[in-house]
């Protein structure tokens, strides 16, 4: 998708607050010193800043001129046709505290009516390699599964979410260069969902039920997940599972999200934009999600209620990244649990 305009303005901004960091980081004796190691060593600073360019020819200039409005053309008439549209923009690590997208991401999920649909990379953090454990200090998005559990419980919205399958990696690639699909199964991100309703769902079960019969009416009725597929296998030729890497989601088929933010934990820089106008969001459905969705879907295929239901009282989030006596032992056995749900054998 292609932005002019105000958009665009407002990405270029965007841009220019993140070289304004990377000239800081470069400048003085520690910029000096650092760019001067090679790129791979370790450093104490919590940040690392590096410009590289290529071809090395010595004739691009460290750092580009920033952006003035004046280089972007404004249609103020409005004689190309205005699409309704909203930046949404994150700096991560670089503020303190701000993350303005976040908020708009849960205050989408909060209008909606009737459906949500995402196409994401992944929902849960990263794992330890063939366990279903997070890595130390990685937590599940909670309050994005929150909006997400409230709008089914409260306003009936039925939400499907196609995902990567776990541990698909592109290419002739390392797990450590490039992973789409960090390790949780459809089952796993269903459960997480469904924990944030669960109490509410069982103080309005009736006392002689089990109290799980209104949770399964919901994953059953309102909860659909599946991994990517095309022409129905989740394969390439080479036998290798298929990922990928979007951050796309729909409001009510009126309105749609298409940029860089992951919904899984990664504190990072992101820049997306909102398309809130029914007609290109029609289109998007019919290119793009409703092929995907047709092709990768079966119900009960990836995700069933059973799995779903056995997996609420699993805790998934990594162990605190600051451990007391007694956590080694305690990691071991959440390992040892999360490995017997998945099927694997880690030995003692």
């Amino acid at each position: 998708m292609q932005a002019e305009g105000r958009c665009a303005h407002d990405g270029h901004l965007f841009l220019n607050k993140q070289w304004e960091f990377v000239e800081k980081m470069q400048s003085g004796f520690v910029g000096w010193f650092v760019n001067k190691l090679p790129d791979g060593l370790p450093t104490v600073l919590q940040t690392r800043v590096t410009v590289s360019e290529f071809p090395q020819n010595g004739e691009t200039p460290e750092f580009p001129d920033m952006y003035e409005r004046s280089r972007v053309p404004f249609d103020n008439d409005g004689l190309q046709g205005h699409v309704p549209m909203i930046t949404m923009g994150r700096y991560g690590a670089l503020l303190r505290k701000a993350r303005p997208s976040d908020d708009a991401f849960v205050a989408m999920v909060k209008a909606s009516k009737h459906t949500i649909r995402l196409a994401l990379q992944d929902l849960g953090p990263c794992c330890f390699p063939g366990v279903k454990m997070a890595l130390p200090g990685m937590k599940w998005p909670v309050r994005y599964l929150e909006a997400l559990g409230e709008a089914i419980l409260e306003r009936g919205v039925d939400v499907e979410i196609a995902l990567s399958n776990p541990g698909s990696i592109p290419g002739n690639l390392s797990p450590t260069e490039a992973l789409y699909g960090n390790g949780w199964v459809c089952s796993d991100v269903a459960s997480e969902i469904i924990k944030t309703i669960r109490d509410r769902v069982k103080d309005n079960d009736d006392e002689d039920s089990d109290g799980d019969e209104g949770l399964r009416k919901i994953v059953t009725d309102n909860l659909r997940l599946c991994y990517i597929r095309q022409d129905s296998t989740n394969t390439w030729a080479d036998d290798k599972t298929m990922g990928m890497h979007a951050k796309h989601f729909i409001i009510d088929d009126v309105a749609y999200y298409i940029g860089s933010q992951n919904w899984y934990v990664c504190d990072l820089a992101e820049w997306g934009i909102l398309v809130d106008d029914a007609n290109q969001t029609r289109k998007v459905l019919q290119e793009y999600w409703t092929p995907m969705w047709d092709n990768s879907f079966k119900p009960g295929q990836d995700c069933n209620v059973d799995d779903v239901m056995d997996g609420l009282d699993i805790d998934r989030n990594g162990e605190s990244m600051f451990f007391t006596e007694g956590d080694g032992e305690s990691q071991r056995k959440q390992l040892l649990r999360n490995a017997d749900c998945q099927g694997n054998d880690t030995g003692p």
